[in-house]
């Protein structure tokens, strides 16, 4: 309480103490306000004013709380909350109260819920109460509802629907009600079993105070049991199935209780397959899904289909032939059932070679597509006769190829058209053939082997005759068209074959060969007064292999070669020499039958008068003109050989070089033989030159080998110089004529008035160091420019060169030599081919032995210590070898490195010469 001075004032220091009371009080009223202890100091005169204290109603807010309940329970506590809250402490030791209570508006339905909550007697006097009210909502019991589950059976009325509740229907509520319902259950709509179970609703079964959860069940249709009997059912294989029927209890379209009538959709079926047997009759689609169909099953029986089936007699085949897909029948008796037909094959009696066998039924099937129903038949088979006979078969021979050299590979095929087995592991036409050329043999049992579907036999063979040579079979090879045999060994007795021995023909030609002339070239008669000489010519034949062993691999027997001489005076006279066709007898090295010699002898007569005489020797091998002879061929050799008499003052040669430079407009070929031979002379006074001068050399034009003669027609000059015993040299000029000679029953002139220059040098005998030159130049033309020339044998350094001979001897015969009075002599010496005579007694040599495939051992005798020089020259006069200080009490051995062929070893001791012919073969 508070108060305050409305006269006078307090001094500077002073205060009231104490306070103000008022009359004891707390309802609403006015309430005294008194002095009480208030006092001031005795220095004041207190005057007191009284006042009253006025209590108003105080403010109060009520809220009702708001309230539920479940129907049928009772009305909760009605309570309040009040602002202040109730039970508040105030300032005045009081607290906040009120009396009475609440009510709610009257009702027991949740239809009629929420019911208001009023202020009813809730009061106190000293509040001015502010009221809200609130609800108070009655809630839905929850009551659960089950349907019973029903069932019935199909045809039959529905039962009654009924339920269940909780709480149960009846139950009394806390408030006095109790549980009822009105209304009724209901069920959907249906009346088969396929549909059951249907399902049963709350219906109408209803109550609004009454929070409902309703548990569903069904109504369930049970099937009707029914009997079906299936009807027994019979058919003979390939018919048609009977219809399929049955009978049922209740029958058929009896009436049910509901109204409906026993009915079936569908039909019966039976078990799948057509084979003959016992096939069950099943319910399949005949069904109503309001029964439940006790079924009695049945069968349907299949029984076998007859037919009978009689081979056709008169039934073949031909060895290896596919057995029929189906040996020819008929049916006697009964059919096929549609869509089935007869596979596979009639069998027969096991067998496969020729002969007869009896048709048998149990290979024979029947199919219905890939299906065997054979077993659905009652078959009876009536059997016949099946014959094999041979099978025809073709053969043949053939060769290849067709034309073939002597000695060269063919290759023989005999073939047999569908000879291979015809039957796997069975035999083929035949196992082997045996290949002949004419009578000879030339393989024996050669396999034939399966090519495909026919049979072939092969062999490649050169096309030899056997060895030993000169056997009985010999000449089957000669040239010439030879008839192919393929005997067919032993041919096997399931084939016919049309030729056991078919032939062809095979056209052998002549194998090529070389010639190499090995004879005389130059030779003296007997004396100065004899005019008769004994000429060998000679040749060595090779089979094209010695010299292209790479391009003819396949060498012969140069036996069965055939060599014929011809020789013709320089003149051209008639022929006064020709030999026979001579056979090449001997081999040059024995056991190779490649290389061969054969020689014929002539006696020369260049009469009295004469002093010398030039030959030309054609050499032919296998052909002279159309006249054949032999196994092989060789283009003809020409050579020249000088027959003289020893006798006054001459010069003299024959020969050949190979020349590797000719030169000219006639140039020869590099490697091909220039032959030779030549005699020339002067008178006894030294004038009246006389002789003859006879050239051949080769060359290649258009790719064919043509041969060309230079004769001498007038001497001109000769000029010798034979004053060194050991070096002689001479020149001499010659008109010549040059004729092409490749035909010489043909010759061809090319031109007269020519000149040809020859110079040579003796080196002494045997004459393997002397050499020679040829040049020919039109008319007087300057031989030595080269655009002047027609042939020069050796065009080296700007000019043509001397050769040493490849064979031959140059001969100088005292002679006139310039600025000397005595002529000097030498005598030619013959080289024996084994050993030669030494020149000098006092020194001689021996070689062993000679031939020799090893090496050569020399002994040597001689009256002089004196050492001993030696110089080896092969066949072409090219120095091999030489050794120097030899002593002559010593042997020597040489040559064991040497190639097969011919060789010339000379030994100088002093002024003595020993000159020995060695030859070297093969091991």
């Amino acid at each position: 309480m508070t108060y305050q001075i409305t006269s006078g004032t307090l001094a500077f220091t002073d205060a009231f103490t104490g306070a103000l009371s008022r009359v004891t009080g707390e309802n609403i009223g006015n309430y005294a306000i008194l002095q009480n202890t208030a006092a001031l100091n005795a220095n004041y005169t207190l005057t007191y004013v009284s006042a009253n204290l006025i209590i108003n109603k105080r403010a109060i807010e009520i809220t009702a709380d708001a309230k539920s309940k479940t129907y049928g329970a009772l009305d909760p506590a009605l309570t309040f909350v009040s602002s202040p809250t109730v039970g508040t402490a105030l300032a005045n030791g009081q607290t906040i109260s009120f009396a009475g209570a609440l009510s709610r508006a009257a009702g027991e339905t949740v239809a009629g819920s929420p019911y208001a909550i009023n202020q009813g007697t809730v009061a106190n006097s000293n509040y001015t109460i502010t009221y809200t009210g609130a609800t108070l909502t009655i809630d839905p019991l929850a009551v659960t509802v089950t349907a019973d589950a029903k069932s019935k059976t199909y045809g039959a009325l529905d039962p009654a629907l009924t339920f269940v509740s909780s709480p149960t229907v009846g139950t009394a509520l806390a408030n006095g009600q109790t549980i009822s319902f009105a209304g009724a259950l209901s069920r959907a709509a249906g009346e088969t079993v396929a549909g059951s179970p249907y399902a049963i609703n709350q219906g109408t079964v209803a109550n609004s105070n009454y929070t409902i959860t309703y548990t569903g069940a069904t109504l369930t249709i049970d099937p009707l049991a029914v009997t079906v009997t299936a009807d027994a059912k019979s058919k003979t294989y390939g018919a048609l199935d009977p219809a399929l029927t049955f009978v049922s209890s209740p029958t058929v379209g009896t009436a049910l209780a509901n109204g409906q009538t026993i009915s079936f959709s569908g039909s019966l079926t039976r078990a799948a397959g057509e084979n003959v047997g016992i096939y069950g009759i099943n319910k399949a689609s005949v069904d109503n899904s309001n029964y439940t169909i006790n079924y009695l099953p049945e069968n349907l029986t299949i029984t076998q289909r007859p037919i009978t089936v009689t081979a056709i007699a008169g039934q073949a085949k031909v060895y290896g032939a596919a057995d029929p897909v189906a040996y020819t029948y008929g049916i006697t008796s009964g059919t096929l059932a549609t869509g089935d037909a007869f596979g596979g094959a009639l069998s027969r009696t096991a067998g496969e070679p020729v002969g007869i066998y009896s048709i048998l039924q149990n290979s024979l099937t029947i199919k219905k597509g890939l299906v065997d129903v054979y077993s659905n038949y009652n078959f009876i088979f009536v059997s016949n006769l099946f014959s094999i006979t041979k099978a025809p078969v073709t053969s043949l021979i053939t060769i290849t190829p067709t034309t073939q050299q002597y000695s060269d590979m063919v290759t023989y095929t005999t073939t047999i058209t569908g000879g291979a087995a015809l039957i796997a592991g069975g035999p083929q036409a035949a196992a082997s053939a045996t290949f002949k050329v004419g009578t000879q043999t030339i393989a024996t049992n050669v396999t034939l082997l399966p090519d495909g579907l026919n049979l072939k036999a092969t062999y490649t063979g050169a096309l030899l005759e056997p060895t030993p040579f000169g056997t009985a079979s010999t000449g089957q090879m000669s040239p010439g068209s030879q008839i192919i045999t393929a005997v067919i060994n032993n041919p096997d007795g399931n084939y016919t074959i049309n030729n056991v021995q078919p032939t062809t023909a095979l056209t052998i030609t002549q194998e090529d060969a070389t010639v190499d002339y090995t004879g005389d070239q130059i030779i003296a008669t007997s004396s100065t007064t004899a005019s008769t000489a004994t000429v060998t010519l000679k040749a060595n034949i090779s089979d094209i292999n010695v010299t292209n062993p790479t391009g003819d691999a396949n060498p012969g027997d140069i036996r069965n070669a055939k060599v014929k001489f011809i020789v013709t005076t320089l003149s051209g006279a008639a022929t006064p020499y020709s030999s026979t066709w001579l056979p090449v007898s001997t081999l040059v090295t024995a056991g190779d039958t490649r290389t061969g010699t054969v020689s014929y002898s002539f006696i020369a007569n260049i009469g009295t008068t004469a002093t010398d005489e030039e030959y030309t020797v054609r050499v032919l091998v296998g052909k002279d003109g159309t006249d054949t002879k032999g196994y092989y061929v060789a283009g003809e050799q020409s050579t020249v050989v000088t027959v003289y008499k020893p006798t006054g003052d001459f010069i003299t040669g024959g020969g050949y070089i190979v020349p590797i430079a000719s030169a000219g407009t006639f140039a020869s070929d590099a490697g091909k033989k220039t032959n030779f031979g030549f005699n020339v002379k002067y008178g006894s006074n030294g004038s009246n030159l006389k002789g003859n001068m006879n050239v051949i050399f080769r060359r290649t034009e258009a790719g064919v080998l043509r041969t060309y003669q230079i004769k001498a027609n007038a001497l001109q000059s000769l000029a010798v110089d034979a004053r060194n015993p050991k070096r002689q040299t001479s020149q001499f000029i010659t008109k010549s004529n040059l004729t092409d000679i490749t035909n010489p029953l043909l010759p061809v002139s090319l031109g007269g008035n020519l000149f040809l220059y020859v110079n040579m040098v003796d080196n002494g005998e045997p004459g393997i160091n002397d050499s020679i030159s040829f040049v020919l130049v039109p008319s007087t033309s300057d031989p030595a420019i080269l655009s002047n020339i027609m042939y020069s044998s050796n065009w080296v350094s700007s000019k043509t060169q001397q050769m040493k001979l490849g064979g031959g001897n140059l001969v100088v015969h005292s002679g006139f030599s310039v600025g000397t009075t005595t002529p000097a002599v030498r005598t030619m010496a013959i080289i024996a081919p084994v050993q030669a005579a030494p020149l000098a007694t006092s020194f001689t040599a021996k070689v062993l032995p000679n031939p020799s495939p090893n090496h050569f051992t020399f002994l040597f005798s001689s009256a002089s210590g004196n050492e001993i020089k030696m110089n080896v020259m092969d066949n072409r006069g090219r120095l091999i070898e030489q050794r120097q200080r030899i002593s002559p009490k010593q042997s020597l051995q040489i040559g064991r490195q040497y190639l097969p062929g011919i060789y010339y070893v000379e030994f100088l001791q002093d002024t003595n010469k020993v000159m020995i012919k060695l030859l070297k073969i093969g091991n």
